[in-house]
């Protein structure tokens, strides 16, 4: 009785949380996201010390990055829109970051929250599906949002599928968590975004490399090259094929001519002219600041397509060693989960090291880590470190009672 009435405790913590990212990549819900945000954030303080979680990490590199974006306000073209865009990227994102960690005690309340995740993907794949089998055409004004979106949802999805595979002892849950990751993968071939496929294959190699490394995947040296071999042939098939479906063109030539090639050496000139100070934080820096870079053929690049180029320009290369700082102290954090041999804690780091390689890999070539992106990102990351740290500090801990 007494377990029941803690799982009901636990499970009503956490509601907020799960109804946040079940509804957070529909477009049109952002009074509703903000609404389970704030009652997320305000759970996570109001019981902080009956959650009672570890230190937070990566302190030093996510003060720094708060820090550069503040100081870009000095010399922002547009000062109100920079604050609000560090409302919106910045102190979002550390409510989301510091709430999902700390409700987020263990391997159940990361179960609990991943299965809303996928409950949530579900009936968005389904919706897209659907739209896009009945119209021949991926509709951008759906309810399942547009095709860059979808790629982004699609990249942070299927590390948590494979650590929902990895933390199911029964087989039928394994099979559903690979259903679903087929099911994402057609919907993301017919949104036809052609970084999804890179992204996934450095995911799927990361994956394969440290499972073979850590002993899970017994084979010798040439089978798992062979193996990641064959991950990049697949990859570049999917590739082309989308690349024909989408441009009716395949050949390398096809591909070299993308727009965005042509499109950044003119944004690292101008970074280069103004390397300290930026025109503010917020993407926008570049249509408000620079409006000379925009292409007179293509006015999609208002900004760089890019997020480290966009940092350029918003904080000068300071903000972009802060944004590099981020990121390598959350792979060093997940390197050192996936470095113990506790069976949670392994695939739980394999798992941060792919969903933080892979939204890194796929904000190369557009600049999505704003909005519910972003937030989806520090969601994720709050709950894998909320759980993977405590546990880590729990086994510490009873490793030096013994």
């Amino acid at each position: 009785m007494a377990r029941r009435a803690d799982i009901v405790t636990r499970t009503l913590i956490l509601l907020p949380f799960m109804f946040l990212l079940f509804i957070l990549p529909f477009p049109g819900t952002v009074a509703l996201r903000l609404v389970c945000l704030a009652a997320a954030f305000l759970v996570a303080v109001f019981l902080w010390r009956k959650l009672a979680p570890p230190r937070i990490p990566c302190r030093p590199a996510l003060f720094a990055w708060a820090v550069v974006a503040l100081l870009s306000l000095a010399g922002a073209v547009d000062p109100a829109y920079s604050l609000g865009e560090i409302k919106n990227e910045v102190l979002y994102a550390m409510m989301t970051f510091v709430a999902f960690f700390a409700a987020t005690r263990s391997e159940a309340d990361l179960k609990q929250l991943l299965l809303a995740l996928v409950a949530g993907a579900l009936l968005i794949c389904t919706l897209a599906l659907e739209s896009r089998l009945r119209l021949g055409v991926w509709n951008d004004e759906g309810v399942f949002g547009g095709i860059a979106a979808f790629a982004g949802y699609a990249i942070a999805l299927a590390p948590m599928l494979f650590l929902l595979g990895s933390l199911s002892a029964a087989p039928w849950r394994r099979a559903s968590a690979l259903g679903v990751f087929l099911l994402v993968d057609v919907t993301a071939f017919l949104s036809l975004q052609r970084i999804v496929w890179w992204t996934l294959a450095l995911q799927a190699g990361i994956a394969v490399f440290l499972l073979w490394r850590c002993g899970v995947l017994k084979m010798k040296r040439a089978a798992l090259f062979a193996c990641l071999a064959g991950i990049v042939l697949l990859a570049a098939g999917i590739f082309l094929a989308a690349q024909q479906q989408r441009f009716g063109g395949d050949d390398v030539e096809t591909v070299t001519e993308d727009s965005r090639l042509g499109h950044w050496m003119p944004v690292l000139r101008r970074i280069a002219e103004s390397p300290v100070r930026g025109a503010g934080f917020g993407r926008r820096a570049l249509s408000k600041a620079h409006p000379d870079l925009i292409p007179e053929d293509n006015t999609l690049f208002w900004h760089a397509h890019n997020v480290f180029l966009n940092y350029g320009l918003e904080m000068g290369v300071p903000g972009m060693l802060a944004l590099a700082w981020v990121f390598v102290s959350l792979l060093r954090t997940y390197w050192r989960l996936y470095s113990t041999p506790d069976r949670i804690l392994r695939p739980l780091g394999i798992a941060g090291l792919m969903l933080v390689s892979g939204v890194l890999l796929r904000n190369q070539v557009n600049d999505m880590f704003v909005r519910d992106e972003a937030i989806l990102f520090w969601a994720l990351n709050g709950a894998l470190l909320g759980a993977g740290v405590r546990r880590l500090s729990e086994t510490k801990f009873a490793r030096a009672s013994e």
